[in-house]
């Protein structure tokens, strides 16, 4: 008699632990799809981030070459001295973008390394 009660007690133990393990099997899911999502909206807003360095690199490009070419415009029709300071000041133009230019890379490369830091910690 006693052998059955201890089956019966050991089969109600088991029942109620895998009754616990699936109901916080079920929390765990619900925890891990809410983590899942905010990652997701940080990656989201983050390639924005990412997208935003990208169209302003395109854009001061765009600027610059319109500048050159009106600069290339304006040395055609100059003097030899108008000359030397319209190529004087390409020449500015130029050392200028490339420092935008770097600084904006560096930023999209930092970018680019943090959000791939952000997904190995998945």
């Amino acid at each position: 008699m006693r052998f059955t009660v201890l089956i019966r007690r050991l089969i109600f133990a088991a029942c109620f632990a895998g009754g616990l393990g699936w109901a916080g099997s079920t929390e765990v899911v619900a925890a891990e799809a809410k983590a899942a999502a905010a990652r997701e909206s940080a990656q989201k807003s983050a390639g924005s981030d990412l997208q935003k360095l990208v169209d302003q690199a395109s854009a001061q490009r765009e600027k610059m070459i319109a500048d050159h070419d009106a600069l290339a415009r304006q040395l055609k029709q100059a003097t030899d001295e108008q000359r030397k300071e319209i190529l004087a000041q390409m020449h500015v133009q130029k050392k200028a973008f490339e420092a935008a230019q770097s600084a904006l890379h560096k930023q999209i490369r930092d970018e680019q390394r943090r959000l791939r830091q952000n997904i190995g910690k998945r």
